[in-house]
């Protein structure tokens, strides 16, 4: 449903307080339900700072024009009028940005230990075979945990077969998220709890060659848009022979026109995937620090690397959570994850029994893996500190899914710690839209406030430039012109 010019009439701003009338605003979309969706609808945003998503100076009292699903103008009021007859929304005071983009997730993962039974291993507790079976079933959970919290698309870089319908199912849907997927993980590792059948399965194998190139034409008949290699350490007797076989995965995806999307956390495995033409790095070098050779791989390869700072601690405390029957906290500022995922997460105490005796009771065990996570995350910062500094485009990405890493607000998180890492708010900003667009092979059509591109936008009441922690103050967001309150979005 579009809101129509009369039902946003009523979203003005008032002296009386911070946010826009949410009761007026739920009953006048609760009327525009009888009526009928205008292409011809234009909505104007007047007053706020406008941060475009391309690095260059806000626009002080700026005005942005919706027409129907797009974008018109973006300027001061000088530039861009209000057409006669348009909506006027007065945003004085607050800020806009275009929607953030996370660009690593997995719809196949809750965010919970019963979305990795390859970490621990309890089908007596959480069957792996109903748990896919719900994310198959409601994909909405987690694209109601976006957009509330102001993430407009995702790239779903590995998931069961069903993920790579996604995208065209979702596109046309303003209460869905853009998303773009790579369908099954290609790998030489054996995680036999992620296969449940040939209809439902994580990985393919790359064993051989004759394997690695089956993996990807059954990607290619599946509609995926990259290959996606979870590329772990290399064990040394195989390692030239796996290597090979990786340089063969990106020639057959490349004449295939899809990119290739490493998982490679070990500096030879990243140089590796770079030789092999990686589109993106979906994580740090957390193995030491990255050299010139890397660096120069990476700039003449054009890569996206995705720095993905906050999963393993997050990996971390969920089995600590459960070893030491002590729910973990849950940073979710606008109350967007789904409930029942939110209860799961509190079942700490009938995890503990089945836990590693290593970690049960051993709150000496948990602080030793603090320990360790802290030194990983250092070498972590630092390579991207490198990174940045040498050119090579870098992009905001979570790995929502995986056990604490909740989909949604865990971006924050992960832009907040970009920050701690040393890069500034306004280039975060950045990295969290136009960089993630351009992961995606969408920066023709969102990731900046430009005309002719799809009205992805957001209203925040603090300035993102100055500290990323204003997107924990997102008001409204805008999907494909379609305007709504935090509260409406908000999950129950």
């Amino acid at each position: 449903m579009r809101v129509t010019a009369g039902v946003l009439a009523v979203l003005t701003f008032t002296s009386a307080g911070p946010e826009l009338p949410g009761l007026a605003f739920q009953g006048a979309v609760e009327a525009a339900a009888q009526a009928p969706a205008s292409s011809e609808t234009v909505t104007v945003l007047e007053g706020a700072t406008i941060v475009q998503g391309t690095g260059a100076p806000p626009i002080v009292d700026g005005v942005v024009v919706v027409g129907g699903d797009r974008i018109t103008c973006v300027g001061s009021r000088t530039e861009c009028e209000a057409p006669q007859g348009a909506t006027r929304v007065d945003v004085a005071g607050r800020f806009i940005t275009p929607g953030l983009v996370d660009a690593h997730v997995h719809f196949s993962q809750t965010g919970w230990l019963d979305g990795r039974p390859d970490g621990m291993d309890v089908p007596d507790i959480y069957p792996y075979a109903e748990t896919a079976a719900a994310a198959e079933a409601n994909p909405d959970r987690w694209h109601g945990s976006y957009l509330c919290s102001g993430i407009t698309a995702v790239y779903d870089t590995g998931g069961h077969p069903w993920t790579t319908a996604l995208p065209a199912a979702s596109e046309d849907r303003t209460d869905r998220a853009h998303v773009r997927t790579s369908g099954p993980l290609v790998t030489f590792a054996s995680r036999p709890q992620l296969n449940l059948n040939d209809e439902v399965y994580t990985f393919l194998p790359m064993s051989t060659d004759e394997e690695a190139a089956a993996s990807v034409d059954r990607l290619v008949a599946m509609g995926s848009t990259a290959v996606k290699v979870w590329f772990l350490r290399t064990p040394p007797d195989r390692r030239a022979a796996l290597e090979n076989r990786l340089m063969q995965i990106g020639e057959r995806a490349r004449d295939a026109g899809l990119d290739l999307i490493v998982h490679a956390t070990g500096l030879r495995e990243a140089k590796a995937a770079l030789r092999a033409g990686a589109a993106m790095l979906v994580h740090s070098v957390e193995d030491q620090l990255v050299d010139e050779e890397f660096l120069e791989l990476a700039r003449s390869a054009e890569v996206v690397y995705a720095p993905t700072l906050r999963v393993g601690a997050n990996w971390s405390r969920a089995r600590i959570s459960a070893a030491l029957n002590r729910p973990a906290a849950i940073d979710d500022p606008n109350r967007c994850v789904d409930a029942e995922l939110i209860d799961r997460t509190r079942e700490t105490a009938r995890l503990q029994p089945r836990m590693p005796e290593a970690f049960q009771d051993d709150l000496e065990g948990a602080l030793g893996v603090i320990r360790r996570n802290g030194r990983t995350e250092a070498i972590m910062a630092e390579n991207l500190r490198r990174v940045r500094a040498a050119g090579v485009t870098v992009a905001t990405a979570t790995d929502a899914g995986n056990p604490m890493t909740l989909h949604g607000p865990s971006i924050y998180e992960e832009m907040e710690a970009m920050q701690e890492a040393g890069i500034p708010a306004a280039e975060v900003v950045v990295l969290s839209t136009r960089n993630g667009a351009r992961a995606m092979r969408r920066l023709a059509d969102f990731g900046t406030l430009a005309p002719g591109k799809i009205a992805d936008i957001l209203v925040l009441t603090e300035d993102p430039t100055r500290d990323v922690r204003a997107f924990r103050s997102l008001s409204h967001v805008m999907r494909g012109g379609v305007l709504r309150t935090q509260e409406e979005l908000r999950q129950r």
